[in-house]
This record gives structure tokens, sequence and C-alpha cells, in this order.
């Protein structure tokens, strides 16, 4: 990682969420790649209400910074596609493309499991081939080859409370500091 572009992780307050939800459209846009999503006729991408992150004691909002710039966000919940059986879920997780490819994701992962120990899971679309590797890798340094990865398809996945999901690829794993 360049040594200039250390990551800070700092905990989002409700006063934080129109900054995670703004930083969102971003996300959004990223992820249009891989989703049935359409440009708005305004132009605007909207993303789902992230307010819950915020309001919810059993969820957890973070802020990411590079020397004091916003660099993105990373939130956390306990909602796994797979069980209920774990402590931690990587619901939300984005870096503005500037700071994309330069150790900043992988930096800010290590930091977030150093906070956390437990159970943990991760979803990731199939075709996101980028994100995939990246989470392989991520969870491999942290929890060695002690993890699971299972597909599952949109059919196996739609519930009444996700009536049009998408394809992911779930990992589980333990991080015990």
């Amino acid at each position: 990682m360049n040594n200039s572009l250390v990551p800070i992780i700092v905990p989002a307050t409700i006063t934080d969420y129109n900054t995670v939800q703004n930083m969102a459209r971003f996300y959004v846009y990223d992820r249009t790649e891989f989703m049935r999503w359409e440009c708005p006729e305004n132009g605007m991408f909207e993303c789902i209400d992230f307010k819950h992150y915020f309001v919810d004691n059993d969820k957890k909002a973070f802020l990411i910074k590079v020397e004091n710039e916003l660099a993105g966000f990373i939130l956390l919940d306990k909602e796994c596609l797979l069980t209920k059986e774990i402590d931690w879920n990587i619901g939300e997780f984005f870096i503005l493309a500037k700071f994309q490819g330069k150790g900043v994701a992988l930096k800010v992962i290590e930091l977030i499991f150093k906070m956390y120990s437990g159970k943990w899971s991760v979803a990731v679309m199939p075709e996101n081939i980028k994100a995939l590797k990246f989470w392989r890798k991520a969870i491999i340094l942290a929890a060695g080859n002690k993890f699971t990865e299972i597909f599952k398809t949109e059919k196996e996945l739609k519930t009444s409370d996700n009536p049009d999901p998408y394809a992911m690829n779930i990992f589980t794993f333990e991080i015990v500091i």
C-alpha cells in the first residue's frame, strides 16, 4: 500500500447520515455495471435509505477518511443471507474512485476486523469480479483459509422481503482478535 494513503475509520453519527447518503449516489453509479438499474431521467442516481444504519443499535456506520478527506463509508449489520448465526455482516462498503486500487480498502477491512471479532458474512454479486477477488484476498488475510463461499441464485434468495434479489456469492468466516 502507498504509505501516504493511510485510511482512518470514523464512527458516523446521525449528523453524518446525509454525507453517507450523498456518497451512496456514487456507490449506486459504480454498481450499475452489474445491476439492472437504469439512469433516472433527472440523471441523479438514488440509493436505498441508509438511515437505519444510524438509528438501529444493532448496526454501525463509519466514514472512511484519508488525510482528512472523505474516501468512502462502511456499514455493518447482522443480516446474513445464509444464517442467523453471525455477529457482523458487511452491509455496504464503498471507496471513492480516487482511492480505489491503492490499498485503502484492504486497510479499512483490516481495521474493521480488528475492531469487531466474531462470525462475519459478506455477500458479493458474482458479476463483480473485482469485488470477489478483493473479498477473497481480504478474508484470507484476516481468517486464513477458514471461510466458506457459497453461491446462491436469485431464486434461492427470493423472499417476501426481497422479491427481486440478485445472485450472490456469500462468504462466512470468523475473526478472532
